[in-house]
């Protein structure tokens, strides 16, 4: 069951597309929208947080939220990814759909590629990730790779709950997230991938390596995930370190 936020969102775009909150109007205020709906007013500023970063609408003191278009701007997800816990709450904010899921040997190319030890199974699984609010097309596409005995063990997991893969095999097997090296590049949009993901072949993209590894220093997963340039962007925030007085 998606979160109640979730649902007035979809609601209230739908309003806005068909005229129900015209284009320069005024929208209701938050605790009449709360009893109209028959939600919490947090509820209400949850859905309106989200409704604005898609470009709907505008909300200034004392002017109160003006809706600005009657369909959103080109679907862009956006996150602020520094930790490992921001990383987790973007496998939250998205939806996983598994593709497939199968045993292989690593082989010395793929090995060479990705850093894992060569000989070895490992389960590759294929995963999309997608917007609840705009789900016409995939954000992304995953390859996952973990070692063959974790990936039996969460294979069930993977389909009932939404945890990121590396929470699924702590959780299973009492490992630790005690790193993430993360590799980014531009490439282009496989031609096996351009249908699945509404874009043509070639098409810009952000190819996103990420290698997990656990309280011991050992790898145990890899995820290569491919967003198309429309629809992600990717944010760090550097800050200046203070001199330390000495």
């Amino acid at each position: 069951m998606e979160p109640r936020y979730a649902e007035l969102t979809k609601t209230l775009i739908k309003d806005i597309a068909s005229g129900v909150y015209p284009v320069g109007g005024i929208l209701p205020a938050e605790m009449e929208l709360a009893a109209k709906y028959g939600v919490s007013r947090g509820t209400v500023r949850v859905a309106l947080d989200h409704i604005q970063g898609l470009g709907l609408i505008s909300r200034r003191k004392r002017a109160g939220t003006r809706v600005e278009a009657a369909t959103p701007r080109a679907t862009e997800y956006g996150p602020t990814i520094s930790t490992v816990e921001e990383l987790v709450q973007y496998g939250a904010d998205t939806k996983r759909v598994v593709h497939s899921a199968r045993t292989i040997v690593v082989d010395v190319a793929l090995a060479a590629q990705l850093g894992l030890p060569p000989g070895a199974r490992w389960m590759h699984i294929q995963t999309s990730r997608m917007n609840p609010l705009s789900p016409d097309y995939p954000l992304a596409w995953s390859h996952l790779y973990v070692p063959h005995e974790e990936g039996t063990r969460i294979r069930r997991a993977l389909d009932t709950q939404q945890a990121l893969v590396c929470d699924l095999i702590c959780q299973a097997t009492g490992r630790v997230v005690k790193e993430v090296r993360q590799t980014v590049r531009a490439v282009g949009v496989p031609a096996k991938l351009a249908a699945v993901l509404g874009t043509e072949p070639d098409a810009h993209a952000l190819e996103f390596v990420r290698q997990y590894y656990d309280q011991s220093g050992s790898l145990f997963e890899v995820a290569v995930s491919l967003h198309p340039a429309d629809r992600f962007s990717y944010t760090t925030v550097l800050e200046r370190q203070s001199d330390t007085p000495r």
